[in-house]
């Protein structure tokens, strides 16, 4: 319903900020990132998820377009809602969960409140297995790139599709990004800047 949300953050609370666009003062729940990155007088884009529940409608905010491409990944997973969600997105930044994702970590998705080792795995399994990794190689293999690529600009790749770009987008960014620096969180920070040039 609403993309995002541009104004002047008017109050700060626990969990939410109270943002202020032409007269109407949106409620919006937020993550721990975003709340200890602004203030009340700060001027703000927060990016939202417009959600109806039997009791009520409520707007959650995001930082950037990917901590909410995270947060509606997350909640395709079976067993996790909005709330789950913005509660593991509390604890762990969209691109160490995206780097966890890609390297099969379920002991750092675990290591999130509330979050167990089976809903850990399922994580992981139900968010993998709609990034197909092999398919933006094969895009890229006609580009000439090269095609034996470290497990790091593997896994990087990965984390970037988890992120909401393309496949092919993520491959060859991950790939250009690998010939300055070295190690997936690098690679996957390089890469960011890239794609977004």
């Amino acid at each position: 319903m609403y993309s995002y949300i541009k104004g002047k953050i008017t109050d700060k609370e626990s969990d939410r900020l109270i943002v202020d666009n032409n007269g109407i003062g949106y409620e919006i729940l937020v993550s721990n990132n975003m709340l200890a990155l602004l203030n009340a007088g700060d001027d703000a884009l927060v990016y939202t998820y417009f959600h109806v529940k039997q009791d009520g409608v409520a707007i959650l905010g995001f930082q950037s377009k990917e901590e909410k491409t995270m947060f509606l990944r997350l909640i395709t997973v079976s067993g996790i809602g909005p709330k789950g969600a913005l509660a593991i997105l509390n604890e762990i930044n969209p691109y160490d969960l995206a780097y966890a994702i890609a390297r099969n970590d379920s002991a750092r998705l675990s290591s999130v409140k509330g979050i167990g080792k089976k809903t850990a795995a399922r994580i992981i399994l139900e968010l993998k297995e709609k990034i197909e990794l092999s398919e933006g190689l094969e895009a890229v293999s006609k580009d000439n790139i090269k095609e034996e690529m470290s497990r790091d600009v593997d896994d990087a790749a990965v984390a970037l599709q988890a992120l909401g770009f393309s496949k092919n987008d993520s491959v060859k960014a991950a790939a250009k990004a690998a010939e300055s620096v070295s190690g997936a969180e690098n690679i996957i920070k390089t890469a960011l800047k890239i794609i977004r040039r």
